[in-house]
């Protein structure tokens, strides 16, 4: 497998695929470092991006979820 068909499949599955050198970095769209999976393996790279994508399916969609102050009245002059 290319490394472009496996950006192809990520890009697909919400994961990003970058490199430099011969290392590979993926990593959801917008994640943060402690998120991001460093290989050398094609290979393992896609299993790893797919495997992140099934792992965030199963978490709540709360843990997604930009927690916000709401007050509990307003009051309009």
């Amino acid at each position: 497998m290319t490394y472009k068909a496996v950006q192809d499949v990520l890009r697909k599955a919400g994961i990003v695929i970058s490199k430099k050198g011969e290392l590979h970095r993926i990593n959801f769209f917008s994640g943060l470092e402690n998120t991001a999976y460093y290989t050398t393996s094609l290979e393992d790279a896609l299993e790893r991006g797919l495997a992140m994508v099934r792992a965030a399916e199963k978490l709540p969609a709360s843990a997604f979820a930009k927690s916000r102050v709401r007050p509990t009245s307003a009051h309009f002059g």
